[in-house]
């Protein structure tokens, strides 16, 4: 595929451009190639939507998240999020020795508001050391027979946890969990809460013990067509005072960003770390939102959002410049992998599938789902297993192309399937392979990987797990019919992710 001009999106103003920019073919220096984990004979979960973090020595843990496919669309709340396929267990996964455990939490002795706090679906999460922050997430509580957005932050022992649930422990350690609620809050005038959040993300702050809180939304009652929560449109600077030998957790609200309806109502988006060297030579490192959903109520953000990382200030370029990047691929929320080169300062952010604005046609040209004649497709933008790589240059210019996708996997009946809505990315074990190290959560050192791999030979980095498996109805000749899902489940599936330095 030859490069593009500009893309043209809808021109009424569902997306929050009227074009992305180009789409440029793929000319790095390396490749990338997911292959599913094949043979395996452990019992692995269904899951989309969930927090995944990693023991020192490799194991996954998998926490929260939902076993059913995409949400229904009917008046009711509990047909649609049914109470039954919310994930009440805990996961441990060792993906070398390919042995799984798994426990319910109602056998770990946590108090009800624990275990609630655990069983959330599209929480916030961000891993340090042996420790696993969560925050928020959507759940459904039995006690009050209603829905909500958690008002919590979790601090959760990974090594403790895992060893309850492989029963190396009879009992979960003292102080293994811990929980705080977070303050009252307005947000254009409305009562919220500091951790009452889903659908947003977390980066680890610039400082120890600091985490931004960014973008999502509280969502509160049953999830019906044409409901929607307080988008929090901001970022929430806090400092994490964690003591766990005392028992101990709590936070400092440090500030929060002023809501920008323009430019910051976002939800369901990937949030990456985005390293850059500074004046000194030496590495910086800032948050990059890309894309998200949903602009207007039913499109797709299209221009970047910096957050600083110390302060948790938020800032978009001109999205009325036309030389401003607008990315037009991969705009929902998937496992993603950034690569950093030191040599050309530059980082490709890869998105592995999910949903997308713009597709290939079956002759490689981008493609847009025109809803400007057709309301009806309102939130039809179409399931995708394209692999889109976004990727910031030495000059701060960017540019978008498509890298790959998942395997061409079909279900019993034939029918093609993607993949990476709601998915994690899992990184491999430290010590695993010398030539993948990783600078920062989320990012490989490319030079390092190719300074030490031949031309040709393929390494593993990382793995991409669960998400939301569909069947799309791929005719281009029906658009009421293209990008409309058929049927969607939760995945079971593992991808290796290879890198080839060509």
């Amino acid at each position: 595929m030859a490069d593009s001009a500009d893309l043209p999106l809808s021109s009424t103003g569902a997306d929050q451009t009227a074009s992305a920019s180009p789409l440029s073919s793929w000319n790095e220096s390396w490749s990338v190639e997911l292959k599913q984990h094949q043979q395996r004979s452990a019992t692995f979960p269904t899951l989309q939507s969930f927090s995944a973090a990693q023991t020192e020595t490799g194991e996954w843990i998998l926490i929260g998240g939902r076993t059913n496919g995409l949400h229904n669309f009917t008046a009711d709340g509990k047909a649609n999020f049914p109470p039954s396929h919310q994930n009440e267990r805990i996961w441990v996964y060792d993906p070398v020795r390919e042995r799984s455990w798994s426990r319910p939490l109602a056998k770990s002795g946590l108090g009800a508001g624990h275990q609630l706090s655990l069983s959330t679906t599209n929480a916030q999460q961000f891993q340090q050391g042996d420790v696993l922050f969560r925050v928020g997430g959507y759940v459904y509580d039995q006690a009050t027979q209603s829905f909500s957005t958690r008002n919590r932050l979790s601090a959760i022992q990974l090594d403790d946890l895992a060893a309850w649930v492989k029963r190396d422990t009879k009992r979960l350690p003292k102080h293994s969990v811990l929980s705080t609620a977070g303050e009252a809050l307005q947000v254009n005038g409305q009562d919220t809460h500091l951790f009452a959040v889903t659908g947003g993300e977390m980066l680890e702050g610039e400082q120890k013990h600091q985490a931004q809180l960014i973008f999502g939304q509280d969502f509160s009652g049953g999830y019906t067509p044409g409901s929607n929560g307080l988008y929090t449109e901001q970022v929430r600077n806090i400092d994490i005072r964690h003591k766990p030998k005392k028992g101990k957790l709590g936070y400092k609200l440090n500030s929060v960003s002023t809501p920008v309806e323009s430019a910051f109502h976002r939800r369901d988006l990937n949030v990456v770390n985005q390293l850059k060297r500074n004046g000194k030579g030496e590495l910086s490192r800032h948050g990059e939102a890309l894309g998200g959903v949903f602009y207007g109520g039913e499109g797709v953000w299209t221009v970047p959002v910096q957050i600083d990382l110390l302060t948790g200030q938020p800032s978009m370029a001109n999205a009325d410049d036309s030389s401003t990047f607008r990315q037009g691929i991969n705009q929902y929320t998937a496992a993603n992998l950034g690569l950093y080169s030191r040599r050309d300062d530059s980082q490709t952010s890869l998105i592995f599938g999910g949903i997308s604005a713009i597709t290939l046609d079956p002759n490689d040209q981008p493609y847009y789902v025109n809803r400007d004649n057709n309301p009806d497709l309102a939130h039809s933008y179409p399931f995708t297993s394209q692999i889109a790589a976004i990727k910031r240059n030495a000059d701060n210019s960017w540019t978008q192309s498509l890298a790959g996708s998942f395997p061409k996997l079909a279900n019993a009946a034939g029918e093609p399937l993607t993949y990476g809505a709601s998915s994690v990315f899992l990184p491999l074990a430290p010590g695993q392979d010398q030539r993948v190290r990783y600078l920062t959560d989320g990012v490989v050192d490319l030079d390092r990987l190719q300074r030490r791999t031949e031309a040709g030979e393929s390494v593993l980095v990382g793995y991409v797990v669960g998400g939301i498996e569909s069947q799309v109805a791929d005719n281009f000749n029906d658009l009421s019919t293209y990008g409309n899902s058929t049927y969607t489940v939760a995945s079971g599936e593992i991808f290796k992710v290879m890198i080839t330095p060509n």
